[in-house]
């Protein structure tokens, strides 16, 4: 049995157009017992609504491991209220400051440092997610990124903020963003032809990102953080070697990488860890966390793609969608799948 909520997450305060991610799951163990984890906790006041669920939907106070995939604000700030109201066995979180000697110009540090210090406050077990980690004999297991090439792009990610770099991509960015659009908005009849290109790039500091995944009921979810393509594909070569072929072992559920970015996903990626169009037998589940008011999240390209693929596309945009394979929740109703969508302006 399984239950994992995807919460929506908007920009802190309300401004901004920015998404997040923040979600939780409550599972079944091989020995029979039940566990919860939490990965990502959204901004500042995300970890309220994170703590209410689990206790609402969970009915627990007790966490058994909160994972950071990384540190962007819109994931990592509200683990700390999350650590410090609730019981929680383990954090699993990078830190940089063991990795690099001049961290100074590393954003959102002081949230690192505070939610380890909450963590080690309370007695929480501290751990770093770096390829090979198990947990529960492989039920969960962290699939990248490696330490090696986690320095490397911690080591990149200062490079860019000391040029520059990353200051121009987040105008660049900024620059782009509109009022919110409504995705349905953007409805299509039928599936254009792939666009997708393979070409996507994120910046190193998404590449960081802790990549898990989680096997219940011989069904196997892939949760992704704000991966790009190189990330992903060091974690599909690890998923080959610690659990198997995707054809032989293939995924139930899959989280679309950074919101639905086209920069993270490409056709060949999908391709062998979904299927090529048309070779998949029954679909998977393909959640996005999307804010409402964003107006580059999800990318149609990428719901187009995951959807010619078998993919069941839904985004959270400012709803709590829930994947899981047991009853119902009482007053609970399926969300529609994503339409086809219009590619022009992505």
């Amino acid at each position: 049995m399984y239950q994992i909520d995807f919460l929506p997450v908007e920009s802190e305060n309300g401004l901004g157009t920015k998404s997040g991610d923040a979600i939780a799951a409550q599972f079944t163990l091989t020995d029979g017992r039940t566990a919860v984890i939490v990965i990502d906790g959204g901004y500042s006041a995300t970890g309220e609504s994170l703590v209410e669920h689990i206790d609402t939907y969970y009915g627990t106070r007790y966490v058994d491991i909160v994972i950071s995939t990384h540190p962007d604000a819109d994931h990592i700030n509200g683990l700390k209220h999350v650590i410090e109201t609730l019981e929680v066995g383990e954090l699993l979180v990078h830190r940089p400051r063991k990795h690099a000697v001049n961290i100074d110009d590393f954003s959102n540090l002081e949230a690192v440092d505070n939610l380890i210090s909450a963590a080690e406050t309370r007695g929480v077990k501290v751990s770093e997610p770096f390829a090979g980690m198990q947990r529960w004999d492989g039920q969960l297991q962290i699939l990248g990124p490696t330490q090696d090439y986690y320095r490397e792009m911690l080591e990149q990610h200062l490079q860019e903020v000391k040029s520059g770099v990353a200051a121009r991509r987040r105008s660049l960015a900024a620059s782009l963003m509109t009022k919110g659009r409504d995705v349905l908005a953007w409805a299509l009849p039928a599936l254009p032809i792939e666009t997708l290109g393979e070409d996507g790039e994120t910046g190193p500091r998404n590449n960081t990102s802790a990549i898990v995944v989680l096997t219940v009921d011989d069904h196997r979810i892939l949760f992704t953080g704000d991966a790009g393509i190189p990330a992903l594909s060091a974690a599909a070569d690890q998923y080959e070697v610690a659990i198997g072929s995707f054809d032989a072992y293939p995924l139930a559920v899959l989280q679309a990488p950074h919101h639905g970015s086209r920069r993270n996903l490409a056709p060949t990626l999908l391709n062998r860890i979904v299927g090529a169009p048309g070779t998949r037998v029954g679909i998977f589940q393909a959640p996005i966390s999307s804010a409402k008011a964003s107006p580059k999240h999800p990318s149609p390209k990428v719901v187009n793609a995951l959807t010619r693929r078998g993919g069941y596309v839904v985004a959270t945009e400012g709803t709590t969608v829930c994947v899981q394979n047991q009853a119902s929740r009482a007053g609970w109703t399926t969300v529609p799948a994503l339409p086809p969508l219009h590619e022009a302006d992505d």
